[in-house]
């Protein structure tokens, strides 16, 4: 797990070798373990540096990427390629990890971020075909694997990553990330049309002639609806991401690979629709073997790895999966568990983690956020953000990975991704029914329907008026929801003609429909909620230089799940139900039948009501004149009713202070 960053010169042009040495200074928290460079000069020659925090030991390895020029030494030339890494160092701690990292003589050249947990099963059908390796890193791997298959490596790769590959034989640059999105590739063209990229959007910010300016529809989107990721734009104008489950392959001898600042890049990933046939016995059982081999291999390390326990039916199935894998190999120490909690008991999970930490004899560690913490980290957490985020649930999770690294632990499991295609928090629920009414399947839809309203207390009408909506086109969908919707609100504190923004919704850039269980599992997996979560899981790990794994977001569960049937993963009010089918002799049943999860959950209302509201007015405030009146006084009139309990209570407040915040860190040209 790592921080990458590089840069490409236009044709006929050369970059100062100093800019290399600056993008990767500001992700010192991505890796901290090792940092390496390589320059490629005017005359093809290839150089390897290394600086202060290169290891001794990397300088002595025989390897042909091993660094032989002291960075410092290097800052005076110009180049007209360079690659820059930090290592956190995770498999292979040996100085033979290092990168970046070449195969074939010095042909192929990589900086990669991410874990790649089959390497070893490619290792061995790649012997088999006649390569060779000196280290044993995932890094060599997918080298050699590029080198065999080009592009199409990746659909053998199970995992996350990042990667940019160098092939100085073709001249060519090849690009890549995973599946889901899970580890974060950013560029940007500068107005001379070189080339950078990077793990972390603040890496632009030291380049010649940057300015930070506003990405006035995205941050509408962030303002108006909290909705970021779901486009390959960021709220920096100019800056972009490669999407999840995306490559690009360009030629380096020709200035004309991209359009408007956009690589053009291809989905190599997509999720193949195979309805599944099998009855649902057939399929608690694929779906349980599919869930203990990705658990297994997520473990896969050669330092301590943690879990993160919330006390819900996600990080408390990897919880005692992990105990259950633990024990079948004789592990003498204790899995450690991180969790926060809240001492308010209406905001405090601690009595279901207690339940999973007594039933797996597990070595637990809680943390209790504080206001006044939050406070003191606010400006600290956007920078590591690069973009403004949701809510204070950002500051819980940055706790608990930071409570792991105080531990020792450098690798934390969680639950991330699961809701998003098993039908979390009822979201697979008003589209099932739909479905039923819409295949007339009236007898079976009024039965559930009388399920729902007495497990969910949900009203009878109400789910039909929904149904129908979801029934509706596109068109008149939006047509309705623009009349009134949960954001009303917002759009009234926020000046459009300051912006400069079209009022439309996120949704309408969205090439994904809403309406049946599989158009919603694709919808949330690769557009809304899980790219921002997965960004978020992204910051608040690597900040505290700890690697966050996602079982639940291996492919091979993810596809099965896709493509089940809908009543196999919710029905009669039971949600996500093949897994807690699946994991029934796993899990204690308080936990397996749990429907009142909250996540790792923050006091906030309370803080903002109670604890310092003049804290938050005060930043409200603040806002109004940053932002020059984007955020309309009316928002103070519009917080004050919140905390008077007039209206009820939402993260607005928080967005507009972050918004504000972000202006003021990355010095926003509004």
């Amino acid at each position: 797990m790592c921080g990458i960053a590089g840069f490409i010169a236009r044709p006929g042009r050369l970059l100062s070798n100093s800019i290399i040495l600056k993008m990767v200074s500001l992700i010192d928290h991505r890796g901290p373990d090792d940092e390496g460079f390589i320059f490629l000069t005017d005359n093809q020659q290839i150089i390897t540096s290394g600086g202060e925090k290169t290891p001794g030991e990397v300088w002595k390895t025989f390897t042909e990427y091993r660094p032989t020029e002291d960075i410092r030494s290097c800052l005076d030339g110009h180049s007209l390629i360079a690659f820059g890494h930090k290592r956190l160092s995770i498999l292979d701690l040996t100085p033979s990890g290092h990168q970046p990292m070449s195969y074939k003589g010095g042909r192929y050249w990589i900086v990669y971020n991410g874990e790649i947990y089959n390497h070893i099963e490619i290792r061995k059908e790649l012997k088999a075909l006649g390569y060779s390796f000196k280290t044993k890193s995932d890094a060599e791997t997918i080298l050699a694997a590029y080198a065999e298959w080009g592009e199409e490596c990746l659909n053998r790769f199970v995992g996350m990553w990042a990667f940019v590959i160098y092939d100085k034989d073709k001249n060519e640059l090849f690009l890549a990330r995973d599946r889901y999105g899970i580890k974060p590739l950013y560029y940007y063209f500068s107005h001379e049309e070189d080339f950078f990229f990077g793990s972390e959007i603040k890496q632009f910010t030291v380049l010649d002639g940057w300015l930070s300016k506003l990405n006035h529809q995205r941050v509408y989107d962030q303002l108006v609806y909290s909705f970021t990721d779901h486009t390959d734009e960021t709220m920096f104008k100019g800056v972009y991401q490669l999407p999840a489950g995306c490559s690009c392959r360009f030629s380096l001898n020709h200035s004309n690979n991209h359009s408007e600042g956009r690589i053009r890049f291809k989905h190599w990933y997509n999720v193949a629709r195979v309805p599944f046939r099998g009855t649902y016995s057939d399929a608690a059982e694929i779906f349980r073997n599919l869930f203990e081999r990705s658990v297994k291999e997520h473990l896969y390390a050669d330092v301590p790895v943690g879990t993160a326990l919330s006390g819900g039916l996600d990080s408390s199935s990897i919880v005692c999966q992990v105990s259950r894998v633990l024990s079948d190999e004789g592990a003498v120490d204790l899995q450690s568990t991180f969790s926060s909690c809240a001492t308010d008991e209406r905001y405090s999970e601690r009595k279901w983690m207690d339940i999973v930490i007594n039933h797996t004899s597990v070595k637990s560690h809680f943390v209790y956020p504080q206001l006044k913490e939050m406070e003191k980290l606010a400006t600290d957490l956007i920078w590591y953000h690069d973009e403004p985020y949701q809510s204070q649930s950002a500051f819980l999770a940055y706790s608990v990975f930071r409570l792991a690294r105080l531990n020792g632990i450098k690798v934390l499991l969680n639950g991330q991704g699961a809701d998003e295609y098993l039908g979390g928090y009822g979201q697979f629920t008003i589209p099932r029914l739909a479905s039923l009414l819409k295949k007339l399947k009236i007898n079976t839809l009024f039965s559930e329907i009388k399920t729902y309203n007495k497990c969910l207390a949900l009203d009878y009408w109400k789910i039909l008026l929904y149904s129908f909506y979801h029934l509706s086109p596109r068109i008149l969908k939006r047509s309705v929801s623009g009349i009134r919707s949960n954001a009303d609100h917002v759009k009234r504190i926020v000046d459009y003609n300051k912006l400069g923004i079209n009022n439309k919704h996120p949704f309408d850039t969205i090439p994904v429909d809403y309406n049946t269980v599989p158009e919603i599992s694709k919808h949330l997996t690769f557009y809304s909620t899980l790219p921002k979560y997965l960004k978020w899981e992204d910051r608040n790990s690597m900040a505290n230089s700890v690697e966050a794994r996602v079982p639940f977001l291996d492919h091979r569960m993810v596809e099965f799940a896709f493509n089940l049937p809908d009543d196999y993963l919710e029905s009669n009010g039971i949600t996500k139900r093949i897994m807690r089918d699946a994991l029934k002799e796993l899990i204690p049943e308080q936990i397996r039948n749990r429907k009142d999860k909250m996540g790792f959950s923050t006091p906030e209302e309370l803080w903002v009501k109670k604890e310092n509201p003049g804290y938050f007015r005060g930043k409200i405030s603040e806002a109004i004149e940053v932002t020059n009146g984007i955020i309309k006084p009316e928002a103070l009139r519009y917080f004050d009713r919140v905390v008077n309990d007039e209206v009820p209570f939402d993260y607005t407040y928080w967005r507009l202070i972050l918004f504000s915040e972000w202006i003021q860190r990355f010095r926003i040209n509004l």
